[in-house]
């Protein structure tokens, strides 16, 4: 028992309830999946069986409309007002009304039905709400009268005080010429008793938001309008139709929920389950197992505490005495070695190594030190100009691109002076390289003491400068460049031992 080897080996026993926990986590895995799999397939036929009855309900109440529009007393009205052309005779109006409210009244799914002539104002109507000859505007009829049905948006109905669906066809006469319109509006809550199947629909509950994720209607009682999904859930969903995700209700429940759209209506059909309900069994399963494992774990720990003091505790000391090494102390030998095993030879060998790096810790420290002023010398000199000290062409590249972007991102300006030394050559020629250095030099120096700390000054090329000025327009830039311009005039060379008489050309331009 004084070999690590042994103890390992009973650690090793121990290991063996590694393999139990990972096929447990990987039970429950598989079964969550499961679980998954089996939510998205009952949510997918809710929300199929009610995006279907929906189309269902609204292809039936485009045929059932289609009947009343080629209803005799309509046609007649609406011909006889068209000949007439000016709407005097009031009876054919009140005849028509009195028709559309016996019509409303056979029918308890429509609201209203109203008659429009060819220029879309009231002709009859069953609410006494409308007054005949009244305009009718919508955004959702169009702007002219098709042969064809328009199925309005659901909303939710000032007067009524309903959630509603309009449909509104063409009122044709008997030579195919189109009199009007014949709108009907509907109350959507007759199609909530159709949602789900009473014998065949999974437990569930079924959600109709319009366009813009606000509730229209629901098969949970408990849920009425108004209230609205989250616009990332919303987006999510209409977005990934069959795709189920799980968030807060507006009961503020936790739920797993997906979405289908509607082929005749502009509405998202959700179909959601609560997420407790649907997990319960799993949670009470996943609870036990936990606490299974927590006895292992506490049998491990009895056991491990024990192991410790004749492992974990030797162990320990050497850790700390490396945590020291790191932190730069390197004056801890360790003295209380008894051990005759691996540790104990460990713990002799760490010695030695500790006392090899106090010998090499000074030439360690030498080195790194001059490494480094090599490396920052070497980085300032692959951004930077060797002669005048200024940023060269490479780092301007990436100035530029960065005050590019700056400018797409908030739109303010900067200006760029581009800078060139009058007749350096003939100076350069006459006055011999060295003095044209230390003109060079004596430029940068001043471009560099003419503007601010924001600024950037660099070398394009030869006796060619370029100055970018952050935040800063073209009038505020030829003001810095007058004030170079001054400042620059007159340079004193010391090769020469005279001044020297310079101009400069500056040109400069701003971001657009």
């Amino acid at each position: 028992m004084n070999s690590i080897k042994s103890k390992i080996f009973i650690f090793a026993l121990l290991s063996t309830l590694v393999p139990s926990l990972v096929l447990g986590l990987l039970s429950f895995h598989q079964n969550e999946e499961l679980i998954k799999d089996n939510v998205k397939r009952e949510l997918r036929i809710l929300a199929s069986h009610a995006s279907r009855e929906i189309d269902t309900w609204i292809i039936h109440n485009i045929h059932e409309a289609n009947s009343l529009t080629s209803a005799k007393i309509i046609i007649d009205a609406l011909s006889n007002a068209a000949k007439l052309q000016n709407i005097k005779n009031k009876n054919s109006p009140e005849i028509l009304t009195h028709y559309l409210i016996s019509v409303q009244n056979k029918l308890d799914t429509i609201l209203e039905l109203t008659v429009l002539d060819t220029n879309r104002n009231i002709f009859a109507s069953s609410s006494s709400r409308y007054k005949f000859n009244d305009p009718f505007q919508s955004n959702w009829l169009g702007d002219k009268i098709t042969h064809s049905p328009v199925v309005s948006p659901p909303q939710l109905h000032e007067y009524f005080g309903l959630v509603t669906v309009s449909i509104i066809l063409p009122i044709v006469s008997y030579d195919d010429y189109i009199l009007g319109q014949l709108l009907i509006t509907y109350d959507l809550n007759h199609v909530k008793s159709v949602l789900k199947s009473s014998t065949k629909s999974p437990r569930g509950e079924i959600l109709l938001v319009n366009s813009d994720g606000f509730l229209l209607l629901s098969s949970d009682v408990e849920i009425t309008p108004p209230w609205s999904l989250s616009p990332t859930t919303f987006d999510y969903l209409k977005n990934n139709p069959g795709e189920f995700i799980t968030f807060q209700d507006f009961l503020q429940e936790h739920v797993i929920a997906l979405a289908y759209t509607t082929k005749t209506l502009p509405i998202t059909v959700i179909a959601e389950k609560n997420h407790r309900d649907v997990y319960a069994a799993w949670l009470e399963q996943r609870n036990l197992y936990f606490i299974l494992v927590g006895v292992s774990i506490f049998i491990v720990a009895m056991i491990a505490i024990y192991l410790g003091h004749s492992i974990v505790t030797p162990l320990q000391r050497l850790i700390d005495a490396t945590g020291q090494i790191v932190k730069g102390n390197l004056d801890i030998p360790i003295t209380d070695v008894t051990q005759k095993d691996e540790v104990g030879k460990l713990a002799r060998m760490f010695n030695l190594m500790t006392e090899k790096l106090r010998q090499s810790q000074s030439k360690i420290l030498a080195a790194n030190k001059a490494m480094q002023q090599k490396n920052q010398l070497l980085e300032k000199l692959s951004i930077t100009d060797g002669l005048t000290g200024l940023y060269n062409r490479n780092k301007l590249n990436l100035i530029i691109n960065e005050q590019l972007l700056r400018y797409q991102r908030n739109k303010r300006p900067f200006s760029i002076l581009m800078i060139d030394v009058d007749y350096f050559k003939e100076l350069n020629d006459r006055l011999g390289h060295v003095a044209g250095d230390e003109i060079l030099a004596a430029v940068a120096k001043n471009l560099s003491q003419s503007i601010r700390s924001i600024d950037f000054a660099a070398r394009y090329g030869g006796d060619e400068f370029i100055i970018i000025l952050t935040e800063t327009n073209v009038q505020e830039a030829a003001i810095t460049a007058e004030r170079i311009r001054e400042k620059t005039s007159e340079i004193d060379c010391k090769t020469t031992g005279s001044k020297i008489q310079v101009t400069l050309s500056i040109g400069i331009i701003q971001s657009e």
